[in-house]
């Protein structure tokens, strides 16, 4: 169920192009991408998107590509590219600008819950198996070399990228599409995490609805968010998850303790620039709760908008100009 949706208003209209809607299973979720181009076939577009992102997908997927040599290099030093240097900066970045809210060495945690793969076990771990785990957790065990040609992961560690690859899959699937046509315009949703390609029909806003975190109805929203451009996703503890006697667990830990996330919020939005940001910032958000953290996240281009457990919401200053049409 995606964090965040899309409501398409439809416009009667004779001189307007329709665009083109496809949808395919990548990143651990649907992607669509509804896209319409004045010089190029919308549907050229479509395909070229999706091939940027089964490209990513294939490259920084847990269990293959580039991240699966690096968490079983043991410590070893292991070549890399620059696009892979810029994602693991940006990740450590991330992580420092949140005091490890953001942590992208979380993958022993994860896998000790259960949610590093939709067929695993989901379980509670016993105290003594988190503190093991936690035991090698800490983004400050990457070690990046000075020229960003090569990296190793001390103490254990084990990396998990999805929390920001799948936004940096939109932002380069939005750049493959720009370049072959400058005037393309739509959108690209990676379960929830939303790049705008353009404007609608060149002038008007995407309107996206924040999902109300404790209906059952998917399409119940909190709030609407009007956008021209930039992106916005959404983290939630109704995404993913499992109860054990009555207790929801989730799959949005906290680095610090090992255990889901448990800071007053149940979901977390931030509008940036960048998918790829907004898709790690709202991670951070929801670990970070109402707290002075997230008060910080302009500095960064960043705005969050959390809903609470009493369904109120807190914004950052500046929020307030995606709520107006």
């Amino acid at each position: 169920m995606l964090a965040i949706f899309l409501i398409v208003w439809t416009f009667i209209t004779n001189n307007k192009q329709e665009y083109y809607t496809k949808t395919e299973y990548l990143l651990g979720t649907y992607v669509t991408v509804r896209v319409n181009g004045d010089n190029t076939s919308p549907v050229l577009l479509a395909n070229a998107a999706f091939k940027e992102i089964k490209r990513i997908d294939k490259k920084f997927g847990n269990n293959n590509g580039i991240i699966g040599e690096l968490n079983s290099s043991a410590g070893e030093w292991v070549e890399i590219d620059q696009e892979t240097a810029f994602l693991l900066k940006s990740a450590i970045d991330v992580a420092k600008n949140t005091g490890g809210a953001f942590d992208p060495t979380l993958y022993p945690i994860i896998r000790l819950w259960g949610f590093d793969d939709i067929n695993a076990e989901k379980r509670v771990p016993s105290s003594d198996e988190i503190e093991e785990a936690l035991m090698s957790i800490g983004y400050e065990n990457i070690e990046l070399s000075p020229e960003g040609k090569r990296v190793r992961l001390l103490n254990g560690a084990q990396i998990d990228l999805s929390g920001i690859a799948k936004g940096y899959a939109v932002d380069m699937a939005i750049k493959k599409i720009k370049s072959i046509d400058e005037s393309a315009t739509g959108f690209i949703d990676a379960g929830g995490d939303i790049g705008i390609i353009g404007p609608k029909f060149g002038s008007r806003p995407w309107v996206i609805g924040i999902r109300h975190p404790r209906s059952e109805d998917a399409d119940k929203v909190i709030d609407y968010v009007y956008m021209y451009d930039g992106a916005i996703a959404t983290s939630g503890d109704y995404e993913r998850f499992f109860e054990v006697d009555g207790v929801r667990y989730h799959h949005i830990f906290d680095p610090e303790t090992g255990y889901p996330a448990d800071n007053g919020v149940i979901s977390s939005t931030v509008i940036h620039k960048s998918a790829m940001l907004a898709d790690a910032y709202a991670t951070a958000a929801f670990v970070l709760g109402d707290s002075p953290g997230v008060t910080f996240f302009p500095r960064f281009g960043a705005l969050a908008f959390l809903v609470k457990k009493d369904l109120t919401v807190f914004k950052n200053a500046g929020f307030e100009v995606y709520l107006n049409k």
